[in-house]
């Protein structure tokens, strides 16, 4: 038993990370009974590998391809939604550039009219600070778009990279759950009852009771005589 313990700690470890994606994923999809969805695919895995039919083999390979794309799906979709993002806010830059200093153009101009109004006529001051504060966040919105435009986008490495390495473990761990199942459900050989195991203890030389015989033989009898006895009588 201590030998699997190894195996036994690695396959929870695996299970409980991928259960950690494929959880959040089920529940996107599924609020109510998504965690069911992912934990009972993963569990039914486990054991149509444990099992040993040519068909329960093929069943488990459908299940660990069902459980290995929800967290496949939860690690990509924040990077293809922040990809997603990112293309449609740089095709977009000019168009809310323009816009942008084609308001900051308007206000200054309404500003200038409100601020020469007010010279003959009171009740222009609650128009005139509005309209300073808007023209401030215009301006301030307009620093902000050229400050993007003028920033690198990231690199296709720094993008996919950190991407592709969560997947290869993802992958991995799913390969550790399915060789650990195996390995700790692999039957025990089969011994037969004259089968001899092949160990110091069964050789006659090794053994108690062989090193007894062995002291008895050598132990020459009491009435035993020495040749040159036995040839004078």
């Amino acid at each position: 038993m201590i030998r699997k313990l190894p195996a036994v700690l690695i396959l929870i470890a695996a299970i409980v990370l991928m259960q950690s994606h494929a959880i959040t994923w089920w529940t996107q999809h599924d609020a109510a009974t998504g965690w069911l969805w992912a934990i009972a695919i993963e569990a039914g895995a486990v054991w149509l590998w444990s099992r040993r039919g040519a068909i329960t083999t093929g069943m488990a390979i459908i299940a660990t391809t069902l459980a290995l794309i929800a967290p496949l799906a939860d690690l990509a979709a924040p990077v293809l939604e922040q990809q997603r993002s990112s293309t449609q806010a740089a095709d977009t830059l000019p168009q809310r550039t323009a816009a942008t200093e084609a308001r900051i153009a308007t206000l200054e101009a309404s500003l200038a009219q409100y601020l020469s109004n007010s010279e003959y006529r009171s009740g222009w001051h609650s128009l005139i600070v509005s309209t300073e504060q808007q023209l401030t966040a215009a301006r301030t919105n307009l620093a902000s778009l050229q400050s993007e435009q003028r920033t690198p986008a990231p690199t296709t490495q720094a993008v996919w990279l950190p991407l592709i390495m969560q997947m290869a473990a993802v992958c991995l761990l799913q390969c550790l759950i399915v060789m650990t199942t195996r390995t700790l459900t692999r039957p025990a050989p089969k011994t037969t009852a004259g089968t001899k195991h092949n160990t110091n203890e069964d050789k006659p030389e090794h053994s108690l009771f062989g090193a007894v015989a062995q002291l008895a033989i050598a132990r020459p009898k009491p009435d035993a005589k020495p040749a040159g006895q036995r040839g004078k009588a």
